[in-house]
């Protein structure tokens, strides 16, 4: 039987929570023993990279997102490591492989799973999560080759972005009859969309994927109308799924919104903390709430390394999310969403727009290629301002 490996902390995930966590352990403990345990073939490295800056800077490489977390950090990392079984009373965890950790302090840091569609499985049919499904996506890609893209999100937009400024043709299959209809308004929504139709990008509108097969060196992708795409690729941005499993069999309180956790991220296990997507967390502006972007993981993964390394550390940042695409970038904070009353304010560069409530409350700020202070914005939305207040101090417009 394989002796138990102990560790001070022991960081269950390996993506940019767990990196950011033994940094914020070091931050405090520069001595305790760090172990990080990955399902991942790769250490941590910055993920938004791999639908953004890889695709469109030419002197900058998929090893350049390297975080070297092991290195920096002197930690100990295990890749290709699927944890089954959490015991916080035991403080031990235990692997696919039977193999066994105990643990002083534990953090759940496990992310998101990639969605996809059934069938054959591809090096040619990528549901874009990790490093390594970008080093498929580039070996199907360039050299003037087709790749079918499904998914109006973050992924599926800024994949099909960089793929067309990649020396590829690109189809894209979208469920809206405009890219981000439910979260931008029209005139932003179209104004996106020149962006795609002037790179060359072709638009399948209110089409869902159905199936797919593989026809020798190319896929072909049927949708729900019976549509057939021809592709030498096809890249899935079809949203994630957070599997609480791992927390439910430890025993962890869980509500709507995730694993909860107090305002220093520990959950209710002793000694168990947990950090980015599956956190149900209690955000200072936008009350109990859950985040699935890049900021609140790193911010998170930190201010829960500190905490467990014995630094009490409340998380007081409301996390924004963002996406840049083309020449336009964009930022977000709380609820942006159309079906919600939404005011314009111009500025000299860009713009703003305002996400109200029927009641007038302030629920959202987008800031559409506008050189804006986020903390700015951060601390205009914690005063939580009615409409007919900010209409007394901004040129507020009425938009759809």
């Amino acid at each position: 039987m394989t002796a138990i490996q102990h560790f001070k902390y022991l960081l269950v995930g390996g993506g940019m929570a767990a990196d950011q966590a033994a940094a914020g352990i070091r931050a405090v403990d520069a001595q305790g023993s760090i172990g990080i345990l990955s399902a991942d073939v790769d250490g941590p490295y910055a993920r938004p990279a791999l639908s953004k800056k890889l695709w469109v800077d030419e002197n900058f490489h998929d090893e350049d997102i390297d975080f070297k977390t092991a290195e920096k950090q002197q930690a100990q990392l295990f890749l290709r490591t699927v944890v089954t079984q959490i015991d916080p009373a035991a403080h031990q965890v235990k692997t696919s492989t039977g193999q066994a950790f105990s643990y002083d302090k534990l953090l759940l840091a496990t992310g998101a799973k990639a969605r996809t569609l059934a069938g054959t499985a591809s090096q040619r049919v990528v549901a874009l999560r990790s490093k390594a499904d970008y080093l498929k996506i580039r070996a199907f890609s360039g050299q003037q080759q087709t790749v079918i893209v499904v998914g109006d999100g973050f992924i599926g937009s800024e994949i099909a972005a960089g793929l067309a400024q990649s020396n590829t043709q690109v189809i894209y299959v979208i469920a809206g009859s405009q890219l981000f209809e439910r979260k931008l308004p029209t005139a932003l929504c179209q104004e996106l969309e020149q962006k795609y139709t002037a790179a060359g990008v072709k638009f399948y509108y209110q089409e869902k994927a159905a199936t797919y097969q593989l026809k020798g060196e190319q896929v072909e992708l049927t949708l729900e109308d019976g549509t057939r795409l021809l592709g030498d690729g096809l890249v899935l941005g079809l949203g994630a799924e957070i599997d609480y499993q791992l927390a439910k069999q430890a025993g962890l309180h869980l509500d709507k919104n995730g694993v909860v956790v107090d305002q220093y991220l520990q959950t209710s296990a002793a000694d168990v903390w947990a950090a980015g997507d599956i956190i149900s967390y209690p955000d200072v502006i936008l009350g109990q709430t859950k985040s699935e972007h890049v900021k609140h993981a790193i911010q998170s993964g930190y201010i829960a390394g500190k905490n467990m390394a014995g630094q009490a550390a409340a998380y007081t940042y409301t996390p924004y999310f963002y996406s840049w695409v083309f020449d336009i970038s964009w930022e977000a904070l709380g609820t942006v969403d159309t079906s919600l009353q939404l005011y314009q304010e111009k500025l000299t560069s860009g713009q703003l727009v305002y996400y109200f409530d029927d009641q007038g409350q302030l629920q959202g700020i987008l800031s559409w290629n506008a050189a804006v202070d986020l903390d700015h914005l951060r601390n205009l939305f914690r005063q939580h301002p009615d409409l007919k207040t900010l209409q007394q101090v901004l040129p507020l417009k009425p938009i759809k």
